[in-house]
């Protein structure tokens, strides 16, 4: 059994990182800042790991037959396929990052609109994270942007319900169908959110921490570059010295040492660089 788990996770994590090589290749390598490569792979897992933990509800909703909900399950679908396939072609994190969050914020709206204006956890969650992945994907002003269109979605929402003007579209799900699956829909929120946005900062780390080590590794390698110059050039200078004293040339001689204690205060500025930025 545990065998049979193990292979499973392996396979899994496999088809993961294969798909996500395949989406994120083309924008990662356009890029060396680490902050963008992180958002690049945060708004790949928030689109894959969207589709694939609400996927049981989509089958469910094929198996009953209920054609409105598939049909917005369906658009939900497709547009995060889109941005998929605009990610893999190389269309910019905030081009992508700003469709993705609309289609969060927008379908689960059209959605509440015919579930008789419901703005019940089911439909609010998603729309925060509409507002959350506009921020951290394309930028803050994306998100008052979309905290704009929320806030006018449930004003339109209040006055509708205090004039009493019904909707006229029959409901997409029972009452009955939404106690049902809303403690579902909150443990897949609740899923996507700490490990969309809790390996987005982890990722963020790592890279920087990656970026600091190949800096420090290339001021190493310029230092040693720069030492081995110095001490290339006193040697030089103390090969001339000693010729110098040979030939009982004094002035050239104190002209050899003045220069190779120039060149050892040069190596010793070398050092003391990091020391002098801290």
């Amino acid at each position: 059994m545990l065998t049979t788990i193990r292979s499973l996770r392996v396979l899994a994590n496999k088809l993961y990182g294969s798909t996500e090589r395949t989406v994120t290749a083309n924008l990662i390598q356009h890029t060396s800042s680490a902050l963008e490569q992180a958002r690049i792979k945060m708004l790949f897992d928030f689109i894959f790991f969207y589709c694939l933990l609400i996927s049981p509800i989509f089958f469910t909703v094929i198996y009953v037959q209920d054609y409105t909900n598939l049909i917005v399950n369906g658009s939900f679908y497709a547009i995060f396929a889109l941005c998929l396939f605009l990610m893999q072609k190389g269309v910019s994190i905030q081009v992508v990052g700003t469709i993705a969050a609309l289609n969060t914020m927008i379908i689960p709206m059209l959605s509440s609109f015919a579930n008789d204006l419901d703005v019940s956890p089911l439909y609010a969650i998603p729309w925060l994270m509409s507002c959350l992945l506009g921020y951290f994907a394309v930028n803050l002003r994306t998100a008052l942007a979309l905290g704009i269109v929320l806030f006018l979605y449930l004003v339109l929402v209040a006055f509708m319900k205090i004039q009493n003007i019904p909707v006229l579209l029959p409901p997409t799900y029972s009452m009955m169908d939404k106690y049902l699956v809303t403690p579902f829909f909150m443990m897949v929120y609740l899923v996507l959110c700490l490990r969309v946005w809790g390996v987005y900062y982890r990722n963020i780390t790592r890279l920087e921490h990656q970026r600091a080590m190949e800096e420090q590794q290339q001021f190493s390698a310029l230092i040693n570059q720069n030492l081995t110059k110095q001490f290339l050039l006193v040697k030089g200078l103390s090969r001339s010295g000693k010729s110098e004293y040979m030939e009982g040339n004094i002035e050239l001689l104190d002209a050899c040492f003045t220069e190779i204690e120039k060149q050892c205060d040069t190596a010793i500025h070398y050092l003391d660089g990091p020391k002098t930025e801290k």
